[in-house]
């Protein structure tokens, strides 16, 4: 076993004689644990029992579940095992974010981000070990695309974070803005979100819970359609389909008509706004064509609009952000057309924290480009 700082998340991870792992009851639902349970000779109504220690409480040793018969704790002691993974390394910046490096339950590691703005905790967490949508901008692309997350490793981020930061009374928000496509692994971070916001899980409000997506329309035609329903940002970052397609390939596959009528449904079936997400590369999408197309499109959404000045990273990324004064620039001219925009300058750059910029590199390898410890 394995404690944490303030002794609450101790992991309980064994192997069988066989070699075999046990089952991992991290990041199973109600359902998924009843099943569990029910073959270790646990009652139905346990699995409520032990859906509220491993996620409210977040206590994960069995044995203190003092709520189950003795026998059953010892029982999934031995039998099972509780495992949201472990914190690696933290790296923090000047700006109070700090930069998580997440060893995984089935092995691999993800980065996930504290950010601290104004008194406002977020938690930016990872869905994939990498990322198969290759946008051209993004660091974490260069990764390429490993696996999926399960929805114990999505939330044992964010045990691993709260517990690590003592957030055990504090508010947060969660962002599923570190690495990967959220919408790619769409069963795993919806099960996640669903844990995330149940009142005996993590207890957050859905709209503390945001996705954003590079734009997988069916992802999104799904997430419209869904009971427990996260707000949703869209990374638009053009607004032409040849540039579009040149920066993120996704547009290959669904181009910006489709992206914009899926957009358009989405905000007529949930009645929600969502957030259009532009990453300002200077000299590249930053243009008056692109900047008058960008207003035009906007103003046809129920949407406001974030302007993100790209995040270099050099000798791996061969774009730059405009100036400060340009990117200020932008944003008057846009609301003075009557655009809600916002300007999102980025927190812990210094650590690599900050939007594109996770890909489990070296702290000293960040300028050598092909170094093999960037895919893990």
């Amino acid at each position: 076993m394995t404690a944490s700082r303030g002794g609450r998340l101790a992991p309980i991870a064994m192997t069988s004689a066989a070699g075999i792992p046990p089952p991992n009851l991290y990041g199973l639902d109600r359902e998924g644990l009843g099943a569990v349970l029910g073959s270790l000779g646990g009652r139905p109504y346990d699995a409520g029992q032990v859906f509220r220690w491993l996620y409210a409480r977040r206590c994960l040793d069995p044995l203190a579940w003092t709520d189950l018969p003795l026998a059953l704790r010892e029982r999934i002691a031995r039998e099972a095992r509780v495992d949201p993974g472990a914190i690696a390394a933290r790296t923090a910046a000047a700006d109070g974010t700090v930069k998580y490096r997440i060893d995984l339950a089935r092995g691999g590691s993800v980065e996930a981000v504290f950010m601290l703005d104004r008194g406002r905790v977020t938690l930016c967490l990872s869905s994939q070990v990498g990322c198969a949508l290759d946008c051209d901008f993004c660091l974490t692309a260069k990764m390429g695309f490993v696996r999926h997350l399960d929805p114990g490793e999505i939330v044992g981020q964010a045990a691993l974070l709260q517990d690590d930061r003592a957030l055990s009374e504090q508010r947060f928000n969660v962002v599923f803005m570190g690495m990967g496509e959220p919408l790619h692994n769409y069963d795993g971070v919806l099960a996640a979100t669903r844990l995330l916001a149940d009142p005996d899980g993590f207890g957050l409000s859905r709209t503390r819970i945001t996705i954003s997506t590079a734009g997988l329309v069916p992802g999104i035609e799904r997430l419209a359609r869904e009971k427990v329903r996260p707000r949703l940002a869209v990374s638009l970052n053009a607004t032409s389909d040849e540039l579009r397609s040149r920066l993120m390939p996704v547009n290959r596959r669904h181009p910006l008509p489709r992206l914009l009528a899926a957009l358009r449904a989405y905000g007529e079936v949930t009645g929600e706004r969502f957030t259009l997400e532009y990453v300002l590369l200077d000299g590249v999408n930053d243009g008056e064509a692109e900047l008058r197309r960008l207003i035009k499109i906007v103003r046809s959404l129920p949407a406001k609009l974030n302007l993100i000045p790209f995040n270099e990273v050099p000798g791996w990324l061969p774009y730059r952000a405009p100036s400060r004064a340009k990117v200020i620039g932008i944003r008057d001219r846009l609301l003075a057309e009557g655009v809600p925009v916002s300007v999102r300058f980025s927190q812990g750059l210094e650590a690599r924290a900050a939007c594109g910029q996770l890909a489990l590199l070296p702290e000293d390898d960040a300028t050598t480009p092909g170094n093999p410890a960037l895919i893990p």
